[in-house]
């Protein structure tokens, strides 16, 4: 999402105006610097890239802020990863040219593994269903969510869909005391050669880490005769009809998929380094609805005559397919050439609180934790956003940032004990990091039956994994969740119109 002051057009083939000419386009010195003085609470145009659930939450708090704010959006509607798309890559490990990636990791039989209530936004109730009665629902429910959300508050007007980020710079020679201005260079995506390159004074990323696959260290001895895919790729349990398959993966996405593809598939082995629940991992008992599917230890080999051999010494024979439910890295391509963060075994440092890089605080993050319950922190974190830029609230100085990420990394591997892929996991975490960024905006806290059920939820599933979407134990929740919620919808009015005097276009 950005914050827009400049702006020029050309053509591919023609050559591009220097970034010199485009950044003054449009304004003058004087208007820049009064438009980014820390004693000015006067809008500043913000742009963000992504209208999924984070983008959403973001372009809405920016804009209640009093920002004008133009949204990104590469696809041709709104909904981010909830978008389901048929089409997979021709690659099935994922590894395909970042300009021909399918973008969602959708399958058709995706069901929430949070019930509706605690999935949604904390003040536009999801409890009501819309088109799927069920509590944890299904993909297209969650879509159709997010349009109503987006609708409701009348968040279209800022985005342009069908628009992909190539390249995002800051801009040092207009610096206020917060950061850059940030350089955008834009496509049509669809239209030939339809380029844009503006100037904004913010920029928020919000473009979600589910669509780059992660890879295991797999040693492979020979070329597999069978399918190897990442579950990036995976639509239908069709294709598995009779087949013998490993899983590699126990979170989520593992579990559902290998319990889905078993209702079709011969046997299913699920393989993995650790398990949701302690206990599974000793046991080797077949489970499922079919009672096809066995726990197995962690892949470590794979072989040309189809077999797959594992870390206790086990040799799976006669393997069809392999599918990797291995999780996704965070990728940033448009923001290669500014140098601001890295990502170094899916750790993107350096970042304040997860959102802010010290060194350029114009530029954040909305939804980089996982393993969390996102569109409520969605929200906290662009209010934080949205309260920064307008100078409502201040970040601690650049040395104050720069020792608290150092003490985080300090944490992680090779210095601390903490693996650095699990650097943004933040679990149990979750609710102190909303809570602290609550007291930091001077809002209220989100409730405690959001906790309440999360926690419900994680115990019905490690009790009752097969059946847990169908049957649980927190009847007591539901009534206090949806009694909160619709006041809280009735406390917040809906922000239309223009943004508040002083923003610029």
């Amino acid at each position: 999402i950005v914050v827009h002051a400049a702006e020029v057009s050309w053509t591919r083939g023609a050559e591009m105006p220097s970034s010199r000419h485009a950044v003054h386009i449009g304004f003058t010195e004087e208007l820049f610097e009064d438009t980014f003085t820390e004693r000015n609470r006067a809008a500043r145009q913000g742009g963000g890239d992504g209208a999924g659930a984070a983008g959403l939450a973001a372009a809405r708090e920016l804009r209640d802020e009093g920002h004008e704010v133009t949204v990104f959006e590469m696809g041709r509607s709104i909904g981010g990863v909830w978008v389901y798309d048929a089409n997979t890559e021709d690659d099935p490990l994922g590894a395909s040219d970042p300009q021909l990636q399918v973008h969602s990791s959708m399958y058709a039989g995706l069901r929430t593994n949070l019930p509706r209530e605690v999935m949604g936004y904390s003040d536009f109730w999801f409890g009501q269903s819309i088109q799927d009665e069920r509590r944890f629902c299904g993909h297209q429910e969650v879509r159709e969510y997010l349009r109503a959300f987006a609708e409701h508050f009348h968040l279209h007007p800022m985005i342009r869909m069908n628009t992909r980020v190539l390249r995002a710079l800051p801009v040092p020679s207009k610096e206020s005391a917060i950061g850059p201005a940030w350089q955008i260079e834009s496509e049509s995506v669809g239209a030939e050669g339809t380029h844009r390159l503006e100037e904004f004074d913010a920029l928020v990323v919000c473009n979600g880490h589910y669509s780059h696959p992660r890879l295991p260290q797999v040693q492979q001895e020979g070329r597999f005769p069978g399918v190897i895919m990442h579950s990036h790729n995976y639509r239908n349990k069709e294709d598995f009809e009779g087949q013998r398959v490993v899983v590699v993966g126990a979170s989520a996405s593992g579990e559902d998929i290998a319990r889905e593809v078993a209702q079709v598939a011969r046997q299913v082995y699920i393989s993995a380094r650790k398990w949701q629940n302690p206990a599974w991992a000793t046991d080797k008992a077949p489970i499922g609805s079919k009672q096809n599917i066995w726990r197995r230890s962690l892949v470590t080999t794979v072989s040309k005559d189809g077999s797959v051999h594992l870390a206790d010494g086990t040799v799976l024979d006669d393997i069809d397919t392999i599918i990797y439910c291995t999780g996704y890295k965070y990728a940033f391509p448009f923001l290669k050439e500014a140098r601001v963060i890295t990502v170094d075994d899916n750790c993107v440092s350096p970042l304040y609180e997860h959102i802010f890089p010290p060194s350029a605080p114009t530029l954040s993050f909305i939804g980089i934790p996982w393993k969390v319950v996102p569109f409520a922190m969605f929200e906290l974190q662009s209010k934080w956003v949205a309260q920064v830029l307008s100078g409502r609230v201040s970040l601690p100085s650049r040395a104050e940032m720069d020792a608290a990420v150092k003490k985080f990394e300090s944490e992680l591997e090779p210095h601390g004990t903490k693996l650095r892929r699990y650097a943004h996991c933040l679990g149990d975490d979750q609710f102190e990091y909303n809570d602290h960024i609550s007291e930091i905006c001077g809002v209220a806290k989100l409730p405690e039956w959001r906790k309440a059920m999360y926690y419900a939820t994680g115990m019905n599933k490690r009790s009752r994994p097969e059946d847990y979407r169908n049957e649980w134990n927190d009847e007591d929740l539901r009534l206090p969740a949806q009694m909160e919620e619709e006041q809280a919808m009735r406390i917040r009015p809906v922000v239309v119109g223009e943004p508040m005097e002083g923003s610029r276009a």
